[in-house]
């Protein structure tokens, strides 16, 4: 029987390769995900164990097993999920006739600043104590927007972009510091992604996409670019990627992690035309508009209202 690998990927959907290449089961674990492409540059077998969905709970219930007195490399990317970073985008792609987003935005930041330092000890210290030999690389996330939202689907205003740009700063603030009282190596994707936000030439992240799972998570180009940052917190010196190099990838359970994924909204729905209502606009030119494809004046519309409404 081969011996377990070195090399352990912990996380969430970032780290399990949504967006960067083809789903292979309930977790994803695309073999474009910067797991694989660290571990072919440093020719580590891997025990490719992040999936999506995955919270800190999901990982310490269904990935830490991997861990273990032979594990001498940890990678982990997690804690999005831990506060709601997908209800966020849920609400703030709506326009703004059907949700105000802002109170799911405070609801998050909640979270992060009262639960997540504390729950994120646990996981690090579990990590420590199951993979005592092991380096330990811990990422935050890029910032999503570079104040465009260029997708025709979604409605993301400057306000909304504004602040989730502030929350993913204050989130790796707090990831962090965790990571630094671990004693562990932080790896902040911030920098090296500006200028590669959604709608930016090139753009590292994908904005609304199909599958809509790929959605808000980087692509083939951005898990190249994690890889790197990644890859050069374990060893400086094996920045370049070789994705040629031949290494074992051995999957842990296909157990898909509780939160949820994103979803467009519905602007047919009743709450979307009932909004419209309330808000002074027709309902029946909106479902008009909806169904003719005239985004470009729902989005004048949603502009429109947010001016009135001071938002």
């Amino acid at each position: 029987m081969p011996s377990p690998p070195p090399f352990v990927a912990l996380g969430d959907s970032y780290a399990a390769g949504v967006g960067g290449g083809a789903k292979r089961n309930e977790c994803w674990r695309a073999v474009e995900g910067y797991p694989v492409l660290v571990a072919r540059t440093l020719g580590l077998h891997l025990a490719y164990q992040a999936c999506l969905g995955a919270t800190i709970d999901n990982v310490e219930r269904d990935q830490a097993q991997a861990l273990g007195p032979e594990t001498t490399h940890v990678s982990l990317t997690v804690g999005g999920n831990d506060i709601g970073f997908v209800p966020v985008l849920i609400e703030c792609a709506k326009p703004s006739w059907v949700s105000d987003s802002d109170p799911v935005i405070d609801d998050a930041l909640a979270i992060l600043r009262t639960q997540l330092p504390e729950r994120l000890a646990g996981l690090l210290a579990t990590i420590g104590e199951r993979a005592p030999n092991a380096e330990l690389v811990v990422t935050a996330y890029p910032v999503l927007f570079n104040g465009e939202d260029c997708n025709a689907l979604t409605f993301f205003s400057p306000h909304e972009m504004g602040r989730i740009k502030d929350g993913v700063d204050e989130l790796a603030g707090v990831i962090g510091a965790a990571t630094h009282d671990a004693g562990a190596d932080f790896v902040d994707p911030r920098g090296p992604f500006t200028g590669h936000a959604i709608c930016d030439d090139p753009e590292w992240l994908n904005g609304a996409s199909l599958p809509l799972e790929q959605s808000f998570h980087p692509n083939a180009d951005g898990h190249a670019a994690y890889a790197r940052l990644v890859t050069t917190a374990f060893d400086a010196e094996s920045a370049d990627l070789r994705p040629e190099r031949d290494v074992r990838v051995v999957e842990g359970p296909a157990r898909r992690g509780d939160a949820p994924t994103f979803r467009l909204p519905d602007l047919l729905s009743p709450q979307s035309l009932d909004g419209a209502r309330r808000h002074g606009l027709d309902p029946s030119r909106v479902e008009a508009l909806v169904r003719e494809g005239r985004h470009d004046v729902l989005h004048d519309l949603d502009r429109e209202l947010r001016l009135a409404l001071g938002k």
